[in-house]
């Protein structure tokens, strides 16, 4: 299996909040953040000597086609998440990975895709020592937090096109673009199967149980948690409603496809009495009724140009024309 470069984004060594020099690891209270993108697998490998990952935990960080879920192994515990970003010019949600190895003195993150950028978050944390002195636990949660707000902001953007769809179906009355909706359902699909699965890691850090991880943060990972419910509930109305109008759609487009028939229904009723007529003088027999009338020709056409003209008058009567 081939793999994208690895990118050391950064490799930091923290000790009472604040970024000091690597000779400082060996202190109780320091600890190491390190960052990769797009890592290779003899990138991982190397850290795994250094940290002693396990061979599970190297291969789940690699695949990029894990659920996200929480694996506790015997000196560190994987968390392994999806970031979502939506794209305003496409109008599609993009999915990634991240995976965080957590350790009780060390922090290393595998991010795979553009989404949710980690350089702001270390940014931001290194501006307040004062959160930076939760060690891992710290940034395990300022990372998951950032994750959720901005499923937030994807499941706002969603909610845009879904209104957006909703208006078109249900004001107008006229079938919306059937291709159009799809998409969006598609990616509502798409971003539920990337929040949903993270409701059991979240519930396992908001008990307080989880190795290497304080038992005293399970308060903040608590309330991370009721923002992600609240977006999984958003989601979940946002499909309903996406059912609602695909289901509507689909009537207003059989409606109209009725009222097609029925136009066509009348204009074949309309055609076939003078069809009909035409069809009896056509016929090559000799003695025909007013066959050598005058104005035979002449009322012919005229009966036939009444009796279409009040079929009209009538399908237009019962609104099928």
């Amino acid at each position: 299996m081939h793999y994208a470069h690895a990118v050391l984004v950064d490799d930091a060594t923290y000790l009472n909040g604040k970024r000091v020099d690597a000779a400082s690891a060996s202190h109780d209270e320091a600890f190491q953040w390190v960052g990769l993108h797009d890592s290779g697998i003899g990138e991982l490998l190397n850290y795994q000597k250094r940290f002693g990952f396990n061979d599970l935990a190297v291969e789940d960080a690699l695949s990029g086609k894990q659920r996200p879920k929480l694996d506790v192994y015997e000196n560190h515990v994987l968390i392994v998440l999806k970031t979502v970003a939506y794209d305003d010019k496409t109008k599609r949600i993009i999915v990634g990975d991240l995976t965080l190895f957590v350790g009780p003195h060390f922090l290393l993150t595998v991010r795979h895709g553009d989404a949710l950028p980690l350089r702001s978050v270390r940014a931001d944390l290194e501006q307040h020592p004062e959160k930076l002195q939760g060690g891992p636990t710290a940034v395990v949660h300022e990372i998951i937090d950032r994750l959720v707000d901005q499923y937030v902001d994807v499941a706002a953007k969603l909610a845009e096109d879904v209104e957006q769809i909703e208006d078109d179906v249900f004001d107008d009355e006229v079938p919306a673009p059937a291709s159009r909706m799809y998409f969006v359902k598609r990616e509502l699909i798409e971003f539920s199967r990337a929040i949903l699965p993270l409701v059991d890691p979240m519930n396992h850090l908001t008990a307080g149980t989880v190795p290497h991880i304080e038992a005293h943060s399970a308060i903040w990972f608590s309330d991370v948690r009721d923002h992600l419910l609240k977006v999984i509930d958003d989601a979940q109305v946002l499909n309903e409603i996406m059912e609602a109008a695909l289901h509507a759609n689909l009537a207003l487009i059989q409606v109209k496809q009725n009222e097609d028939m029925r136009k066509i229904s009348a204009y074949v009723g309309i055609g076939a009495v003078p069809t009909m007529v035409a069809g009896i003088y056509g016929m090559n027999f000799k003695h025909l009724p007013e066959l050598e009338w005058r104005y035979g020709y002449f009322v012919v056409l005229g009966a036939l140009s009444v009796v279409s003209f009040a079929l009209f008058r009538v399908f237009r009567r019962n609104k099928w024309l």
